[in-house]
């Protein structure tokens, strides 16, 4: 369910302020006062006493956990605003923009830590002279911002010193069958299709006009109804299976393959049946592993669609493919 103005309203609040109080700390944070020693970093703060006093190890610290939730927020407010503006945030997704940007400074953290202590093997990383904080905070946000990408670096590495037997794809648990399918899916904008006008029938959709559209790596036709929900999905290998034999049952009178319709093709062996009964749904708000299950519940499925509460009939919002799923469930 889409969530309403006032919790919209309130999380693009939320957003604002607290970019704006990391920006704040961290323009405190940069600068050493002049006079400071030479180990020792202090400064004040209007409703703080006395002076806050810290050592510049620590200082570092709170410089890459500002700078791993700015790039969270980075990430957060460009996917808020995404949905927002595409009427499709919904509720379950709330606790994930909260939690992001703590998220972002704990995995900035335990990067720093890592590069700190030499474990992704950076030379000269323990040497305070050779530190710059612009090097630091710049490799901070992009943790927090990529925090998929730096969490498979992490991943790498324990999984090189800790190398054992079994791996994750052996684990029922895998994080990747938890991704959500709305950040999988190919949207509803990407998708080439063939979408019927309100009164065309199946006898009047052209099979050369549907075989026009492989080309460019399409290998299957998305054929859709006037309010965009899924009507069948025609693979390459069934189209050439249907004119081939066209093409030999007809040797004595070659069949002109322009005259052949979509109604045509279904009525070939049981063609109706694949292109119809193979397809599987889920909703937007489910994930990868939903996806994968309903697929392998589906007879001769390769195709799952993803629409606002898994209905077959409702509006298509994206779709993922068994090569898809297979590929994102590795990952």
């Amino acid at each position: 369910m889409e969530a309403s103005g006032g919790k919209k309203l309130f999380f693009g609040m939320y957003l604002c302020s607290i970019i704006a109080i990391i920006a704040y700390c961290l323009v405190s944070i940069w600068d050493v006062p002049s006079g400071a020693s030479e180990n020792v970093w202090e400064t004040s703060y209007p409703f703080i006493r006395p002076e806050l006093i810290i050592h510049h190890e620590v200082r570092l610290i709170l410089l890459v956990l500002l700078a791993g939730a700015m790039g969270s927020c980075i990430h957060v407010a460009t996917s808020f605003a995404t949905y927002v503006g595409n009427k499709s945030l919904v509720d379950s997704w709330y606790w994930w923009y909260l939690l992001r940007p703590f998220i972002g400074m704990a995995l900035a953290l335990v990067f720093y830590f890592a590069i700190r202590g030499g474990l992704l093997l950076v030379t000269g990383a323990n040497d305070d002279s050779s530190l710059n904080p612009f090097g630091i905070a710049a490799l901070s946000g992009l943790v927090g911002m990529f925090s998929k990408q730096a969490t498979d670096k992490l991943s790498d590495v324990f999984s090189t010193l800790f190398k054992t037997d079994q791996g994750d794809e052996e684990r029922a648990n895998n994080l990747a069958s938890m991704r959500p399918v709305r950040e999988l899916m190919l949207g509803i904008n990407k998708i080439s299709a063939y979408e019927m006008k309100a009164d065309e029938e199946d006898n009047q959709v052209g099979i050369k006009e549907l075989h026009a559209m492989l080309r460019g790596g399409v290998t299957r036709i998305i054929i859709l109804y006037p309010d965009r929900a899924v009507k069948y999905v025609i693979h390459q290998s069934m189209l050439f299976k249907f004119i081939s034999n066209k093409l030999i049952e007809n040797t004595g009178s070659p069949v002109d393959v322009a005259t052949l319709k979509l109604d045509d093709f279904l009525q070939f062996e049981d063609m109706r049946q694949l292109v119809e009964g193979s397809l599987a749904f889920v909703s937007e708000s489910a994930a990868l592993g939903d996806a994968k299950k309903v697929m392998e519940q589906t007879d001769y499925c390769q195709d799952v669609f993803v629409t606002k509460n898994g209905g077959k009939k409702e509006p298509v919002l994206g779709w993922l493919t068994n090569n898809d799923i297979a590929r994102y469930s590795k990952a």
